[in-house]
C-alpha cells in the first residue's frame, strides 16, 4: 500500500510543478519544470516497479 501512497505523491507533485510553472512563472521556467517532471517519472517509474514486484511475491 505505501508504494501506491508513493505514487500519488509523486503524480501530485508532477501536476504541482507543471501548473506552477505555468500559471505562477508564466512559462519563463518550463525547461527545468520539464525536467524535475521527467526525474520524478523516473522515481514513479521506480516505485512501480518495486510495488509490482513485491506484490508479486506474496
Amino acid at each position: 500500500m505505501k508504494y501506491l501512497i508513493g505514487l500519488y505523491v509523486v503524480m501530485t507533485v508532477m501536476v504541482f510543478v507543471n501548473l506552477t510553472s505555468e500559471y505562477f512563472f508564466k512559462g519563463e521556467y518550463s525547461a527545468i519544470a520539464s525536467s524535475v517532471i521527467v526525474l520524478l517519472f523516473l522515481f514513479g517509474t521506480i516505485l512501480f516497479v518495486n510495488a509490482r514486484y513485491f506484490l508479486s511475491k506474496k
